[in-house]
């Protein structure tokens, strides 16, 4: 997995078609991991715990947690969206360390779905907690956020719960910039509609 061997597998049905949320290209998996690179650009990777066993040679450390988040193979990328609702489908691929993943407009995401299935009506959290191999399923509305500039943040300890705080390398993940236009046929409906609503 921390060699790049991790990925998404969406399954969709009849169902969730039906919910009209958003799709295509507003709908956006975003991978998220904890490395470490050499100088050189290669990946590091412990070959002994901190404190080594006397005597004792391993071929891999049971947690390990890198210096450098990474969403989708790029380090703290940022994502140009437009101003309308997105729908991300968020993965922790990391070896060991948990996130607590907050937007630093202070707005909400919205979960669609929990374990159980879809969830029967929208809730505003204002913090997602994902343990390795965790996922979530939210919709992020950067409506009326045009020219905004919005970082996903973390503020998970590691190890989690009682570990050491996130640094400023670790405690951010990426940014979405709402520096796209809407499609010219979303511009006219909502002129229509704003028309309507006034008379």
């Amino acid at each position: 997995m921390y060699a790049g061997l991790a990925g998404f597998y969406l399954i969709r049905d009849h169902r969730e078609r039906r919910l009209n949320l958003p799709s295509g290209k507003y709908e956006i998996p975003l991978m998220i991991q904890d490395k470490t690179f050499k100088e050189d650009g290669s990946l590091y990777y412990p070959e002994q715990p901190e404190k080594p066993v006397p005597g004792l040679e391993t071929s891999i450390v049971p947690e390990f947690f890198g210096n450098t988040i990474l969403v989708n193979g790029k380090v703290w990328p940022y994502l140009k969206v437009e101003p309308r609702k997105y729908r991300f489908r968020l993965l922790n691929a990391s070896n060991a360390r948990f996130y607590r993943l907050k937007l630093d407009s202070g707005q909400l995401f919205l979960p669609d779905r929990d374990d159980g299935g879809f969830m029967p009506h929208p809730i505003g959290v204002r913090e997602i907690t994902l343990a390795p191999a965790e996922r979530a399923d939210v919709i992020i509305d950067f409506t009326n956020l045009a020219g905004k500039k919005i970082t996903m943040t973390n503020d998970a300890p590691a190890p989690f719960p009682a570990g050491d705080p996130p640094d400023e390398h670790t405690g951010t993940v990426m940014q979405f910039r709402v520096s796209l236009p809407l499609p010219a046929w979303i511009r006219a409906r909502s002129r229509l509609f704003y028309c309507r609503f006034r008379k």
